[in-house]
């Protein structure tokens, strides 16, 4: 089941939190960043991938469900699970992201 986990501590998480959570679990990420109204149409990935929101907000969705995830938020997308994003709200949305 898809569910997004809230990783961060403060309320308004820097870059250096997220990824201090991230190291902790041996995991190597890459920054992203889109501008506000950026869609990512249908598409699947051929490995595990996480999203964390560093900045703005992203909605994500499966066939599974519909999230918006805001600075802090965790989403873990099982290979092959069918996606699509849209950038909420008026700020450039920044995003850790890669595969596991």
């Amino acid at each position: 089941m898809l569910d997004v986990v809230h990783i961060a501590k403060s309320k308004k998480p820097t870059l250096d939190e997220l990824t201090s959570v991230l190291k902790k679990e041996g995991l190597e990420w890459e920054l992203y960043s889109d501008r506000a109204g950026t869609k990512y149409g249908r598409h699947k990935h051929d490995f595990d991938d996480f999203i964390v929101i560093v900045q703005g907000r992203m909605k994500l969705v499966t066939e599974r469900g519909e999230w918006v995830l805001k600075p802090g938020d965790r989403l873990d997308l099982p290979r092959n699970t069918v996606h699509w994003a849209e950038m909420m709200g008026k700020e450039e949305v920044k995003y850790l992201s890669a595969a596991k």
